[in-house]
């Protein structure tokens, strides 16, 4: 799916001036599989245009899912009837105007992805089940993605972008137990699907189940966990508004100390080693934001609403209309520098405790008190001595995501790349937290 510029100028000529236009067309090919076969082929195709119209102070949205003239007008028309409608109120301060100047970051595409070859998925998905246990049972999906990005606007601003995504999600059970990988990459030819098979027979080990932990202990948090913690946290801490509004946990903070010395973490669109992309929802340019410097707050993310935190130009974090996790900008491709332990440091530094692969179902009960709940899944052990001794059972946190951030004893060396449904991107290393924050009911 292509989307001509010509197709763009033409919808914008319709609704005329002061409309934004902010255009995705999805191409994706999925191969989904449980119990060792393979379940469902399918694509997907989707075309999605936001429409936002700002006049005299006045502003409406719509959208539509075709550039077809005829939709496109009808929906002007209803638009222009829309703002004609609207009460006349004070005048607010406009947003700066898009910077038309800026290049336009360049992602290539990957041929890979491009050429989406069902050949490949099918490979992928033998390698991992041949390199398996018998016994053992795998499910999961295998997606690969083309999207073509336009955001334009009446004043002459045009940004376009196509992005390649392949990912692979491959959970294993056996004896009652379950173990999973998750790999993504823009060329599908980059991730190592290879490796799959070995991680998930390690993760799947033969250990006894322990008996059921209840109070405090130290917690080692694998990157796919201290994906879900440190996505949560940047959704709910580090956007401009929350910050301005005085809604974020770290609002009036901006220099001070609000984490572990060990934690520098900064939003960045462009860094290969995650998910780049090179602008947002109103065609700002994404720019790398230092967010939390050896745990001292040093900036927020913004949009143009918003620029006035960020020097006056936004930093290219502005979410879509009707977004569903809400209206503020947040941050988009976060990256945790890497320290220097070693797994087997940081399991040591556990002694007795947590070890965590994996966080699901985090959900924000109180943004201002960064109180979170969550679960773990797939593989949780027990340390004892800084080994492994038992499988865990499955533990419901409810935490403040501030204290475990304040908590952090030690960053691993390695990091992964991972993604959240709400962020493009994160990329993290294992983090060993200390004793206290995370409380096992």
């Amino acid at each position: 799916m292509s989307i001509e510029q010509a197709q763009v100028q033409q919808a914008l000529d319709i609704f005329g001036d002061g409309t934004r236009l902010d255009i995705l067309g999805e191409n994706a090919d999925l191969l989904r599989y449980a119990e060792s076969e393979i379940t469902a082929q399918h694509s997907e195709r989707r075309l999605r245009v936001r429409v936002r119209i700002n006049r005299n102070g006045r502003s409406v949205a719509g959208s539509l899912e075709t550039l077809e003239p005829s939709a496109v007008q009808d929906l002007a028309d209803r638009l222009t009837a829309a703002l004609a409608e609207l009460p006349s109120g004070p005048v607010q301060e406009a947003a700066p105007a898009a910077d038309h100047s800026a290049p336009t970051p360049v992602i290539p595409a990957s041929e890979s992805v491009l050429e989406s070859d069902p050949a490949v998925r099918h490979r992928w998905f033998a390698t991992v089940r041949a390199g398996l246990d018998p016994s053992a049972k795998l499910g999961g999906a295998i997606r690969y993605e083309v999207l073509d990005r336009v955001v334009a606007d009446s004043a002459g601003l045009f940004r376009a972008e196509t992005l390649t995504k392949a990912s692979i999600q491959a959970i294993a059970k056996q004896d009652g137990k379950s173990a999973s990988v998750r790999l993504m990459h823009r060329d599908a030819d980059q991730i190592p699907v290879e490796e799959i098979p070995g991680r998930l027979r390690e993760a799947l080990r033969p250990l006894p189940v322990a008996e059921a932990h209840h109070g405090t202990c130290p917690v080692l948090l694998k990157p796919q966990a201290a994906n879900a913690l440190i996505a949560t946290y940047g959704y709910a801490v580090l956007g401009a508004n929350a910050y301005a509004t005085g809604r974020s946990a770290v609002s009036g903070r901006l220099g001070e100390k609000v984490a572990s010395e060990l934690i520098t973490l900064v939003d960045d669109g462009c860094d290969p080693d995650g998910l780049p992309s090179g602008f947002d929802a109103e065609g700002n340019v994404r720019r790398r934001t230092p967010l939390i410097s050896n745990g001292v707050l040093t900036g927020v993310v913004s949009d143009r609403r918003r620029a006035g935190l960020t020097g006056g130009v936004p930093t290219g974090h502005a979410v879509p209309d009707g977004w569903r996790f809400g209206g503020d900008p947040v941050p988009s491709h976060l990256l945790l520098e890497a320290g220097e332990s070693t797994d087997d440091e940081l399991l040591a530094g556990v002694g007795s405790g947590l070890v965590v692969n994996r966080l699901d179902y985090l959900r924000v009960l109180h943004p201002k008190e960064t109180l979170v709940t969550g679960t773990t899944r797939d593989a949780t052990y027990w340390a004892e001595d800084g080994k492994l001794v038992g499988w865990h059972p499955q533990v419901r946190f409810t935490f403040r995501m501030d204290d475990v951030m304040n908590a952090v004893l030690g960053v691993g060396s390695v990091r992964e790349r991972c993604d959240q449904t709400f962020m493009e991107s994160v990329v993290v290393p294992s983090l060993l937290i200390d004793a206290g924050p995370l409380v096992l009911p």
